[in-house]
């Protein structure tokens, strides 16, 4: 996927001014939870690009609690971290404490998921999830002939994730006015919580057509609960990460789609972005990644 010319190319856009030595100062990701292939995948980027620039790197996960993750991100600034990456468990909870931080002179780039108010921060890197939400969904319409029953599993409420990825789910349905929805209920980004919700909607008796999650871990719990019900093939799945077991899935026809949101390409730029602004680059407000959807006909590509 030649993943190192992406980030130098998106990198050479986001930063204006060379970087003077920061090796010696600390850095912290702070992830919202580390349950998942994707929140592994992406720490990964930023532990493999830290290891690269000699950047001595802490990383933390907030399982999900809002206020674990505010208390993270004031105790980066008491112990005296230069730089802090955050992927924000609630877009509007930690704005806060990471205004603090910057005030006490830290610098702060939010990864993947957009806080309420961007400006708090130094840089957001990542995706626009409103555009991965529209490609999924649109996706999804196309297959089901632009008709039918759809159910969709969303990401923890509030987060910027759920709310940008269901707000392009939203978008696409109004081109559709023969799709009706069933069921929108949270899983948390969790497959356990996505299967026992699938389960319960299948057991209903309710025709399904296609379940759109907005991760992969969702969909695969989707998946295992459509495929033991014998209705594997018949309500198509859709998930979006391109985590490994998503691929796989896809490879092998079960899973009908994923999104790539260039996980790893946004690792490794919120990375080598703090260390840059940290030895004193001026960086734009945003460096945004592409989507891609992969199907069964391109999955080979981004099988590791």
């Amino acid at each position: 996927m030649k993943r190192l010319g992406v980030v130098m190319v998106l990198l050479a856009a986001v930063l204006s001014a060379p970087p003077a030595r920061a090796a010696d100062k600390k850095f912290a990701l702070l992830m919202s939870h580390m349950s998942n292939a994707f929140t592994i995948e992406m720490a990964n980027a930023v532990q493999t690009k830290a290891k690269e620039l000699k950047a001595n790197l802490t990383v933390f996960e907030a399982g999900q609690d809002v206020a674990k993750q505010i208390s993270q991100i004031e105790s980066a600034v008491a112990q005296g971290y230069a730089a802090i990456m955050i992927e924000p468990v609630s877009v509007d909870g930690v704005v806060p404490a990471i205004e603090a931080a910057k005030k006490a002179g830290v610098v702060v780039v939010t990864v993947n998921q957009k806080i309420a108010k961007p400006e708090a921060a130094d840089c957001y890197v990542g995706a626009n999830p409103v555009e991965g939400g529209e490609l999924e969904m649109e996706t999804a319409a196309k297959a089901i002939g632009g008709k039918g029953t759809v159910a969709f599993l969303l990401g923890p409420m509030g987060s910027d994730a759920q709310i940008g990825r269901t707000k392009g789910y939203e978008n696409v349905l109004k081109k559709y006015p023969g799709i009706k929805v069933a069921y929108q209920q949270t899983a948390n980004w969790r497959t356990d919580e996505a299967l026992k919700l699938t389960e319960n909607w299948l057991q209903t008796g309710t025709k399904l057509d296609a379940i759109v999650a907005n991760n992969d871990g969702m969909a695969m719990g989707a998946l295992k609960a459509v495929e033991d019900a014998k209705l594997g093939g018949k309500v198509k799945v859709y998930g979006l990460d391109a985590t490994p077991d998503a691929l796989a899935a896809v490879k092998d026809g079960r899973l009908a789609a994923t999104i790539s949101q260039s996980t790893t390409d946004q690792g490794m730029m919120a990375m080598e972005t703090a260390y840059k602004i940290v030895g004193g680059a001026k960086p734009k407000p945003e460096a945004i990644v592409a989507h891609t959807l992969i199907t069964k006909a391109n999955v080979d590509k981004f099988i590791k």
